[in-house]
């Protein structure tokens, strides 16, 4: 890892915390390889989200555990004219992306981190975005 700066997708971080095998495997390597592990504001909503609708406590104790952990990139004024321009930019090349990629892709953007992520295919359409795409 070039930078050691990696942001940690959603898809990562709930199968880890299912301990899926592929994804517990892909986070120790990285956290082994990586200067700082993180994630977006964004995903820790998605996290948090799944963990309380599950109604189950101990997923909520697990999500707090593992986001105590990561650095959180937050969504901020830089990081939104980022989204709102890369969006405008793809919607008109009739490309589309599902909007909280392009809030996640532009936070890791405007912070210098590469999003590591099992589902690249939309992130690879950001303009500038470092993606590694973990194999499941």
């Amino acid at each position: 890892m070039e930078d050691g700066k990696v942001c940690l997708d959603s898809d990562v971080l709930i199968s880890y915390l299912r301990g899926k095998s592929a994804a517990v495997d892909d986070v120790r390597r990285l956290e082994e390889e990586a200067v700082t592990l993180s994630t977006t504001s964004i995903n820790a909503f998605e996290v948090f989200y799944g963990a309380y609708k599950s109604g189950r406590r101990m997923n909520v104790e697990s999500a707090i555990r593992l986001m105590e952990r990561l650095v959180i990139l937050h969504f901020d004024r830089e990081a939104a004219e980022a989204a709102g321009r890369i969006l405008a930019q793809l919607e008109a090349k009739g490309e589309l992306v599902e909007f909280r990629d392009v809030l996640i892709g532009a936070t890791c953007l405007v912070n210098g981190y590469t999003i590591a992520t099992w589902n690249a295919k939309h992130f690879r359409r950001i303009p500038g975005l470092k993606v590694i795409e973990l194999q499941r």
